[in-house]
């Protein structure tokens, strides 16, 4: 014999506006975060206090048994 599936029923539209509204808090939220951090960073950048990240990518790469752990580690 076949295996019934459930069904969900569609959310009403209470649940739906609920959902939506949930949705524009959580945008409008993260996007005041990322403004203040942004700020920030943007202050910091003019003061001299940010340094850049050493770069990882795209230079010479040193063979392995150069490296720092040694050889085979």
């Amino acid at each position: 014999m076949a295996e019934r599936t459930v069904r969900r029923k569609r959310p009403g539209p209470f649940r739906r506006g609920v959902y939506r509204f949930e949705r524009f808090l959580l945008g409008v939220g993260m996007t005041m975060v990322a403004f203040v951090i942004e700020r920030r960073l943007i202050k910091a950048i003019k003061k001299g206090q940010a340094k850049p990240a050493p770069r990882t990518a795209g230079g010479p790469q040193k063979p392995a048994e150069e490296t720092e752990l040694g050889p085979g580690e």
